[in-house]
């Protein structure tokens, strides 16, 4: 139970990782005599060996819809021109769709022919080093990076992102964490000077006045979209996670500070999860009152409808994931400056037992950098300087201000437009109420019933009993499929 908690909270709410297979060593994939210490990674300190003229490596990497797609190649391939004039290291750009990425990346293992540095994803890297694709790449981590020194590269790293890295299975980190998204509230700062409002708000009482002195100035505060699972649960979720301490310490069994699903199921059975009762039914209630700031055909339209409203001027927020920053950048015609904030946190004057941190959404270490077993000898230690000029201040600083990535360093070169991005007075989500992953019927159900909730048609009474018998309905499910009950304690350790 411990290390699927631990696994869990270092993922947080993105990952979902199959079964690991047995631990393997990062040695020759093809089967030959392995030259790797016990710990997969090299004997030889390849690391310390200069990149130089005429090494080349193949870089794979992914991309989503095509506009996306070309910005993302070009701003990659001026770095590896600029990489190849610093070190001599010509780079290929093998670029994949996102929807074929993962399939390509396993034809390509299993053809032996994978290029020598591949961005991938923890639980992929995971797989792969247990089938002796990649390297371990702990004894490098050790070590001083020539492009952000003073330190060992792992301390370089934002601490929350490099302990995600770390495998649970065997304590290796096979990966070094490139880039994050999180989820934001952009305002336009034009529309807030003329509303009088000189900075974002921190606190929720804070940004109710702000909401009042928009729609004062004749400004439309919050563009949002009742049909959109994610504007809905994005904020259900912090505020229920602001709320919900002193539930989580009677539901959580072993004091880890995380719930999880089969804590779920159990505190369900004793009745602990109620959702005509507090922290639940307030914060429903300070949603709805949150509504009267929105676009008044929010039901009625979709999520992109919502993103256009802001986009051109018409409302003065919006809540956005950072990793779709460039489409804000390369809209025409958008002429205004923007910035982002974490959603407000609740106050203990309005609400005892609020924590007074606002629950984070995003900011996991997702994609990350790994090196095939493909690298050998010069190209291996290219690999290693390459990635390490990858996560450098000044190239994690080039890749926000050009595609809105979040950088997982500490002291990368952020553009002003991305300051408002960065980890603040914020909390992980310690408990999925409202995810799919918990149980994907309720969240689709969230949204249907949030539309009449919002809209007059219901009372919080009335839809936190629906919640209650959706939730139950599919929590009943949860425990006939995993064999979860009371004797033999939901599958957890006693």
């Amino acid at each position: 139970m411990r290390k699927t908690k631990i696994f869990f909270l270092l993922l947080s709410v993105f990952l979902v990782l199959s079964v690991l297979s047995a631990c393997g060593g990062g040695g020759n994939s093809d089967g030959g005599d392995s030259k790797s210490s016990s710990s997969g990674a090299p004997a030889s300190n390849a690391a310390s060996q200069p990149s130089g003229k005429g090494t080349k490596l193949r870089v794979a990497y992914w991309g989503a819809d095509f506009a996306t797609a070309q910005k993302v190649e070009a701003v990659h391939k001026q770095i590896f021109a600029d990489y190849k004039a610093k070190t001599g290291t010509d780079v290929e750009f093998v670029f994949v769709p996102d929807s074929n990425y993962r399939t390509w990346m396993v034809t390509q293992q299993a053809a032996n022919s994978m290029p020598e540095v591949v961005l991938t994803r923890m639980a992929w890297v995971w797989e792969d080093f247990a089938k002796n694709q990649v390297y371990d790449l702990t004894p490098y981590l050790e070590k001083e990076s020539p492009y952000n020194p003073g330190k060992p590269w792992k301390d370089t790293f934002i601490p929350s992102f490099y302990k995600d890295s770390i495998n649970p299975a065997n304590g290796i980190v096979n990966s070094a964490p490139s880039f994050t998204a999180m989820i934001r509230i952009l305002y336009n700062k034009d529309l807030f000077a003329k509303a009088g409002i000189s900075e974002p708000p921190k606190t929720w009482p804070e940004f109710i006045e702000a909401c009042k002195k928009l729609k004062a100035a004749g400004i439309t505060p919050m563009a949002m979209s009742g049909q959109s699972n994610d504007h809905i649960s994005w904020f259900l979720t912090s505020i229920f996670g602001q709320l919900d301490e002193q539930l989580r310490k009677k539901m959580d069994t072993d004091g880890d500070n995380m719930v999880v699903k089969n804590e779920l199921a159990r505190a369900t059975d004793q009745g602990l999860i109620d959702f005509t009762k507090y922290p639940f039914k307030d914060g429903m209630e300070l949603f709805k009152d949150f509504s009267q700031y929105w676009n008044s055909d929010f039901n009625g339209i979709d999520v992109k409808t919502a993103q256009q409203l802001w986009l051109t001027g018409q409302a003065g927020m919006l809540i956005f994931n950072s990793a779709n920053l460039s489409m804000v950048d390369d809209m025409e015609g958008r002429n205004f400056e923007y910035g982002g904030f974490p959603i407000p946190y609740i106050t203990k004057a309005q609400f005892p037992e609020a924590m007074e941190k606002s629950v984070m959404l995003g900011g996991a270490a997702n994609e990350s950098w790994a090196i095939s077993t493909s690298a050998k000898d010069a190209q291996l230690a290219a690999a290693v300087d390459f990635i390490q000029y990858m996560t450098s201040p000044e190239i994690e600083g080039k890749l926000g201000d050009a595609l809105g990535y979040l950088p997982t360093i500490t002291n990368a070169n952020l553009p002003d437009k991305l300051k408002g991005f960065v980890m603040q007075n914020e909390d992980i989500r310690r408990a999925n109420y409202t995810g799919p992953a918990t149980i994907k019927e309720f969240s689709d159900f969230i949204v249907k019933s949030m539309q009449l909730y919002l809209g007059g048609s219901v009372d919080s009474n009335k839809l936190g009993t629906e919640w209650n018998a959706e939730w139950y309905k599919g929590m009943d499910q949860a425990k006939k499929t995993n064999d979860w009950s009371e004797a033999n304690n939901y599958g957890m350790k006693k």
